[in-house]
């Protein structure tokens, strides 16, 4: 084989392989937060916590382009009646019993008893397409630290 022709392989090898590594989406990358070491949860890492202020619990807002969660993890968490039209199912998280609750393009989750008279709720709302998949990977990373 004459040098020209291993050069014109090498080089069409070479195209055929950057063009095959491009189109391959990657995968959004998660990363794990731990709010005031009371809990952890895992969340796309393009979540940004925002600020906010809170009074008597542990709570705070993350936001992306197209997500917006809110969790609050004290005596007065969202139970989310106001999402009446909802539907509901039962789950359990870091083994308590939970409740998620889908309507629009929101999904929300409620943990009626942590501890005494702690319970927590989450809400993930996005503003594009419900992502079901997306909202029950980030619930199912919960984990509450016990003291």
């Amino acid at each position: 084989m004459t040098f020209k022709k291993l050069s014109l392989f090498a080089c069409a090898f070479l195209l055929v392989s950057i063009s095959h590594g491009e189109t391959k989406p990657s995968a959004p990358q998660w990363i794990e937060s731990c709010p005031h070491n009371q809990l952890c949860f895992k969340h796309p890492a393009n979540l940004i916590p925002a600020k906010v202020q809170i009074i008597d619990s542990n709570a705070g807002q993350y936001t992306s382009e197209n997500l917006t969660l809110v969790y609050d993890l004290g005596w007065y968490a969202s139970q989310f009646t106001e999402m009446s039209n909802a539907t509901a199912e039962t789950t359990s998280i870091d083994g308590h019993c939970a409740n998620i609750f889908i309507q629009g393009n929101r999904m929300a989750l409620s943990v009626p008893k942590v501890s005494g008279k702690i319970r927590f709720s989450m809400l993930l709302e996005f503003k594009d397409t419900l992502q079901v998949e997306q909202g029950r990977r980030i619930f199912n990373s919960i984990k509450f630290v016990k003291k």
